[in-house]
């Protein structure tokens, strides 16, 4: 995603709603996905040479994320503008402007799976669960590098395993993102918060861990993330607390990189 150098105006009380994320909201949800991250990300995973319209492909991963809504032990919220909100479009009342997607505690305490995996339809049974057939959920996947995919997500969850055993439950952070045009504006922070006062109502803090991309990192520090060393350094971040008093202009500056 790109870094932007523009000052703007943080969103005011009421003006961001936060929800959870349901199946109507998932095209809208998928749109947003693939305006926040940049040319470099998707095309590794979805080559021009294979990727279909923009429209083929917002139904495709929507129809991916359905069984994800499913799963117990999860949280999946959208940010949505009020009719009150500048920038708000009457016209398109529902649309998701950023999301987050956890797993949560309970989850994690026993499973070490990125939901966006391919084989996560076979070990969660979504295909059957879902109704799909093979050859529906082959079309799901077709426009994706499936093996360049695959090789990006799945050398992560050991590191996820190695890194947090020991520490019981813990939420994980995949993904976070805000579109362009109101990046800056505190949104992110508005769905970070969502959970880490839900970490930080229990003593000790819950863990949350991530993986973010470099130009990432920053918004994830000022939220009391650490990076780790060893395995994972410059991707993975562990946060086991609330972060240190720090000057407001910092993290600011630092909203203005919101996708994961």
């Amino acid at each position: 995603m790109a870094e932007s150098n523009e000052k703007r105006p943080h969103f005011k009380p009421g003006e961001v709603i936060i929800s959870p994320v349901t199946e109507a909201d998932l095209i809208s949800l998928s749109e947003g996905y693939y305006a926040s991250f940049g040319d470099a990300w998707f095309d590794k995973i979805e080559p021009v040479s294979i990727r279909p319209s923009p429209s083929t492909q917002a139904f495709r991963f929507a129809e991916r994320m359905k069984p994800w809504l499913r799963e117990p032990h999860t949280r999946w919220t959208k940010a949505t503008l009020a009719p009150t909100a500048p920038g708000y479009d009457p016209a398109h009342p529902d649309r998701v402007i950023g999301h987050a997607g956890w797993l949560g505690p309970a989850r994690t305490a026993i499973e070490t799976l990125n939901f966006w995996r391919k084989d996560a339809t076979d070990v969660l049974g979504w295909r059957e669960k879902m109704g799909w057939t093979k050859e529906y959920e082959e079309e799901l996947w077709s426009g994706t590098d499936v093996e360049v995919y695959t090789g990006i997500f799945l050398k992560w969850d050991p590191v996820r395993g190695a890194k947090m055993e020991g520490k019981g439950g813990y939420w994980h952070l995949a993904p976070l993102w805000v579109v362009p045009e109101f990046q800056g504006r505190g949104v992110a922070s508005l769905l970070m918060k969502d959970v880490t006062d839900i970490a930080d109502s229990q003593t000790p803090s819950t863990p949350m861990y991530l993986e973010a991309m470099e130009a990432a990192m920053p918004i994830y520090r000022h939220f009391g993330y650490e990076d780790v060393e060893g395995e994972g350094a410059g991707f993975v971040m562990i946060r086991y607390g609330p972060p240190k008093e720090e000057g407001t202009g910092e993290k600011e500056g630092a909203e203005e990189k919101e996708a994961e």
